[in-house]
């Protein structure tokens, strides 16, 4: 039987905005039938700050601090807590059916996209796990920080974060954004964010895996995981007109001025 074939786009380092709404694009797309499940992989540059779908901008991040800095802050078409992105990072995107994932309901799918990712972890000599439990204290509950808590739907080596994942669904197809920091820019940290704790409760991949892995071994790996996982070959693409449009539509509404409830 021939495998499915599924899409894999590397886009590389693109301004905040442009990974968001890209990302959004991606999921319109794949929704009206216009493209099969993909899987993409992307950094940042220049380093942005992006915020959970709903949280406010202003009790989250120092907005003067990130313009000085030359930072984007951006909003995500998924929930969760900010993230401080840079080019040392990994970051995926993946859109899929419930119905092709074969779940139901936000964790059920969590856990079954997690196999992907875990399969690409283990690959590069990592012991990831997924999280099943939130563990954070009282003060960590209100840090806007997503590195600075563990969630459910986190992966994690050892009792640290590796990874933190964020979810949007509609009509049953479903967004899940993943960040994987190859390393941890604490002092950033302490620039940008109005943080409430001062302990981050993850690790950077170069610290997990001792060793600095690079960009395009760590994103083959995601692609063979998910390859894996699922039973498809990921055919390398690129977006189409359409999406590209769309995505120059999207951009400016990204920005972390622009309201939550008007995207």
């Amino acid at each position: 039987m021939t495998a499915e074939r599924w899409r894999y786009i590397d886009s590389g380092p693109c301004r905040g905005a442009e990974n968001m709404a890209v990302d959004e694009a991606l999921l319109e797309s794949h929704a009206a039938g216009e493209c099969p499940p993909t899987l993409r992989v992307y950094t940042w540059r220049p380093p942005a700050v992006s915020l959970g779908h709903f949280q406010r901008a202003d009790s989250s991040v120092d907005l003067e601090a990130s313009q000085r800095l030359g930072l984007d802050v951006v909003r995500r078409p998924t929930g969760g807590r900010a993230i401080f992105h840079t080019q040392d990072e990994v970051t995926f995107s993946f859109v899929v059916s419930a119905e092709r994932l074969g779940t139901r309901g936000v964790m059920e799918s969590y856990r079954r996209i997690a196999d992907g990712i875990l399969a690409g972890l283990r690959s590069l000599g990592l012991d990831a796990r997924l999280v099943e439990r939130s563990s954070h204290t009282r003060a960590a509950g209100q840090d806007p920080a997503c590195f600075a808590v563990k969630a459910r739907c986190d992966l994690v080596v050892g009792s640290a974060k590796l990874v933190g994942s964020a979810q949007v669904q509609h009509h049953g197809f479903l967004l899940q954004q993943n960040s994987l920091p190859l390393t941890l820019r604490l002092s950033d940290w302490a620039q940008v964010f109005r943080r409430k704790t001062t302990t981050p409760a993850a690790a950077g991949l170069w610290e997990a895996a001792g060793r600095q892995v690079p960009y395009d071994e760590v994103a083959a790996a995601l692609r063979q995981g998910f390859e894996g996982a699922f039973g498809v070959v990921l055919e390398e693409s690129e977006l189409t007109c359409s999406e590209l449009a769309r995505s120059a539509e999207l951009a400016p509404r990204v920005l972390a001025g622009a309201s939550p409830q008007a995207q």
